[in-house]
């Protein structure tokens, strides 16, 4: 049987590389070269983490684990069939993993920004910090990346770091624990902290925000949201919210599952975290669902570890400082393990595809 993979990212190539041994013939496609671990783009932008410890190469990947990988884009799904911009790959079952795009909620002069959703898009900003030496830099977004972010670029700049959040606390996804441990350790790096501010426009020199203030910048990087992409918006696929809706199985319709952060996952009550973490049980999950499959076994339905209403994660705030997030408790010693664990995981994630 033909399995198709469509995107290469922590949730595509994860699935690829554990179901590897299944006697299936997977297909991976994905306009890359490479795979990529995006929680490290923030040290990368701060200059911390190198280039070889974000991406692995795709093609010595696929072929150790006797994968065919496409490098091209996908249109649609056509039947059983994806068609790419100059092929057209036939299959048996389709995981969708093409993970999300960066929401610009439609402000104006968005172009006057960096994004670090991608790694093209973070080595360009970090072109950038290097050629310029911004004084001031605005960060609109306090979410994992942007929180991250700053943290990192107040210690290895001699700049005024601004972080601007339309909600009334940063890292309103999380815990008020957790968000006010965070934006302590946050100010005492001078971090400076606007909440309940929401931005109007992004000129080249300055932020405009709707109550008609605004404040200089020599740099400004958007980290606010993310969306469906154009390709899972036109896929005739159920939806929840724009994102594709599965099933316990993380099944969407037919032979076509989805997994990563284009997947609506709500299960007993409980929606998944649109994280690493998440997207990478999910393709362990969907591998041991396809063996099972295979050998005719029943299976059980998937179980949502990081949910919105409990979160789990490993937060970076700089100088080997970490904390722990699991539900509603923050963990904030001892801070170097933490970081320690967190970067091991980060680091390790990639080593796994060389």
């Amino acid at each position: 049987m033909r399995v198709a993979v469509i995107g290469g990212g922590i949730a595509g190539a994860e699935l690829i590389r554990v179901a590897s041994p299944c006697p299936l013939d997977f297909v991976l496609i994905e306009p890359k070269k490479q795979v990529e671990m995006q929680a490290l783009y923030p040290e990368y932008l701060g200059g911390i983490a190198r280039l070889q410890d974000l991406a692995a190469p795709l093609k010595p990947f696929c072929e150790k684990v006797g994968a065919t990988h496409i490098q091209e884009k996908a249109l649609s799904i056509e039947g059983s069939s994806v068609i790419c911009e100059k092929s057209r790959v036939d299959f048996d079952y389709c995981v969708v993993a093409t993970g999300a795009a960066q929401n610009y909620f439609g402000i104006q002069g968005v172009e006057n920004t960096f994004s670090i959703n991608t790694l093209e898009e973070t080595k360009r900003a970090r072109r950038f910090v290097e050629d310029n030496y911004p004084e001031r830099i605005m960060i609109m977004g306090s979410g994992l990346t942007g929180v991250e972010s700053a943290s990192i670029l107040a210690e290895s700049l001699d700049a005024s770091i601004y972080i601007i959040e339309a909600k009334d606390r940063v890292l309103p996804q999380f815990s008020p624990q957790t968000s006010a441990l965070v934006e302590k350790a946050l100010s005492k790096k001078g971090v400076n902290i606007l909440t309940s501010t929401q931005v109007a426009e992004v000129k080249k020199d300055c932020i405009m925000f709707t109550d008609n203030t605004c404040l200089d910048c020599d740099m400004a990087i958007w980290t606010a949201g993310i969306k469906p992409s154009e390709f899972i918006q036109k896929l005739d696929l159920p939806k929840k919210n724009g994102w594709i809706l599965v099933d316990p199985h993380l099944n969407a319709k037919g032979n076509i599952f989805c997994i990563g952060d284009c997947a609506w996952v709500e299960i007993d009550g409980r929606l998944a975290t649109k994280t690493g973490l998440e997207a990478e049980r999910q393709a362990k999950y969907l591998a041991r669902h396809f063996r099972n499959m295979i050998k005719g076994r029943p299976f059980e339905k998937y179980s949502v570890r990081a949910s919105t209403d409990s979160q789990v994660a490993l937060i970076s705030l700089g100088a080997d400082c970490a904390v722990g997030v699991v539900g509603k408790t923050c963990i904030g010693v001892p801070t170097r393990l933490i970081y320690s664990l967190k970067s091991w995981i980060d680091k390790s994630f990639i080593k796994r595809f060389k």
